[in-house]
Order: structure tokens, then sequence, then C-alpha cells
């Protein structure tokens, strides 16, 4: 995270400019922000494999992108924007939108653009996507720079996968960490498919799944958390559900376990959490029965959950 709350009021834009500019993806930006307002801006990000997702807010600022260098339009990258609070107004390939809470839009790094945001504040949950990561799906030049709506469809899911995502981050492992960056790639897929009007026929299936995938992450920690639960919440029978899972090859209560499973490791091996016991660590991911926890861990590792505590301490 970085943050200009601790910088001194009247070098708090040359911090922030110094620091966005340092970053490859920002590096040629033009940054000018208003002189007549006091500026402020913090920036969290996480870095999912390729993918890097963000969080930002800030008050007025206008920013150029200029036409990238022949070489730099082999490796461009689309930034996906979904507007949290305020309003930022988006300029590409000559057309000019405004972005407005529950709208997103798409950007893409070959070609110039410019954005302003407004001085009242503004904040923004953005998605960095390398080409490679689009699987097949082409973006044509009047797919950027319009606005489609957050509050419905895929672009629903999308937003609401990355903002749980995105929170939940420093509670999962590795696999956990992997799964989601899968989640996203479908999920992002899935919502370019619906906007190019080139939907497959498995479209409803695959939402579902990663509807019910997205409802898990977010309600892990629930120990009551099972099938009825999520058929409920996502207003399909238990029986659709479990096929809908069976079709991916794992059940829906394996993929609760597994990401608890995950979670729990990744407690373990916490330096910040060895005060507390193996325990409270496994029934603060959902377990009710430590036996339990226990025979699910060893199955899920090859090991004891006392055994990956130990190795912590050891490489403490």
């Amino acid at each position: 995270m970085m943050s200009t709350s601790t910088i001194a009021a009247g070098e708090r834009f040359a911090f922030w400019k110094e620091k966005i500019l340092a970053w490859e993806q920002f590096s040629r930006l033009s940054i000018v922000a208003p002189p007549s307002r006091a500026f402020y801006g913090s920036l969290e990000y996480a870095d999912l494999e390729n993918l890097r997702l963000c969080k930002m807010k800030i008050s007025g600022l206008t920013a150029d992108r200029p036409q990238p260098r022949a070489w730099e339009q082999y490796s461009h990258a689309l930034n996906v924007v979904f507007q949290v609070k305020g309003h930022a107004q988006f300029e590409q390939h000559g057309r000019t939108v405004l972005l407005s809470p529950g709208e997103w839009s798409i950007s893409d790094t070959r070609f110039a653009s410019r954005v302003s945001f407004a001085g009242d504040g503004v904040e923004q949950l953005l998605l960095m996507v390398p080409d490679a990561q689009l699987q097949g799906i082409p973006i044509q030049d009047d797919f950027t720079a319009r606005t489609f709506s957050s509050e419905k469809g895929m672009g629903k899911l999308l937003y609401e996968f990355l903002n749980t995502s995105f929170a939940e981050l420093p509670n999962l492992s590795e696999q956990s960490e992997r799964n989601v960056t899968a989640t996203i790639r479908q999920l992002l897929a899935c919502s370019l498919l619906e906007l190019l009007g080139d939907q497959p026929s498995t479209s409803f299936r695959e939402a579902l799944h990663l509807r019910a995938r997205a409802y898990i992450v977010q309600n892990v920690r629930d120990p009551g958390l099972n099938v009825g639960q999520i058929a409920n919440a996502l207003h399909c029978s238990k029986r659709y559900l479990h096929m809908v899972f069976a079709n991916k090859g794992s059940t829906v209560d394996e993929s609760i376990w597994r990401l608890r499973l995950g979670g729990c490791k990744s407690d373990l091996q916490n330096p910040a959490l060895a005060g507390r016991s193996l325990t409270e660590i496994a029934f603060s991911w959902g377990f009710n029965n430590y036996p339990h926890f226990s025979r699910k861990f060893r199955d899920e590792f090859g090991v004891p959950p006392r055994s990956v505590r130990a190795g912590m301490a050891k490489s403490a």
C-alpha cells in the first residue's frame, strides 16, 4: 500500500507522482493535478500471478498516456476499471465516456488515452490483465472507452468477486490464490463474451459455478456453510448445484474443505499467528471438530497440522 496520508500537504502530489511513475505500466504517463485543490491519494495493490488488482482513492487529477512506441505495442494489457465512488472521465480512440458509481470500463494500453478524476474524491477498483490472459477473446478498438453496468449480469459477478477476493487475500494459501486467479480469468472471459454477444451455450452453468465459488470464498469461515445454504443464496436447487460442480471435477463440499484447509495452512505458517492454538485456527476457518480437521488436513497435505506449525517455528 502507498498513501499520502503521512506526507506534508505541499509535498503530496510530488510524492504520488514519483511512486506512480516508478510502475512500469505507468512510467510514461503525464500527470497533472489541479493547483487549486489539496491533493491526496492512496493505493492498495496485490499481484495474483500475472494479474494486478488495485484499490485506489484519489482527489482531482489528469493523466495522459502517450501513444506507445512500436515495440511496446506487442506487449500490452487491458485495464479493467470499476467506479466505486465519484466520477472519472476517460478518453480513447476519439471517444469520451463518464464513469459513474455502478459502472465499469476497459482501456487498452496499446493506444493513447486520457483519464480525469473529479476533485470531489474518487474510488476505483482496477484489474490489470496482460493480453496473454484474455484466452483468445478479441478486443476491438470500439470495445474500449465504453461504460458497462457492474450492478447486473456478469459485470456484477466480476466486481463482487474482485472485491471479496481483495479483502480475503491475506487469508489465502498459495493454492487458494491460484484458484482465485483462475476464477478471475474465467469471470472476465465470461463478462467479455457477454458484452461481445458471443455467449457459449454453457454460459449459465459457467456463471452459476463462478457465482457459487465466489459465495464460498466470501462465506468460507461460516461453520454452517453447506450446499443448501449456497443453493438458497443463488436461487437454484441443490441437485442442480451438485451437477454444475460435478462437471468441473469436484464437489461443493470438496471446494469448501480445500479452501478452508488452505486458509488453515497459511495461518499455521504465519509467524504473526504463532500465539494462536491449532484449534483456534481450525475453528476460525469454519471447522467445529479438531480431530476431523486434523484428519482432513493430513489427507490434503500429507502431514499433520502440528508438523506445519513446527516447520514454521524452525524457519523463524
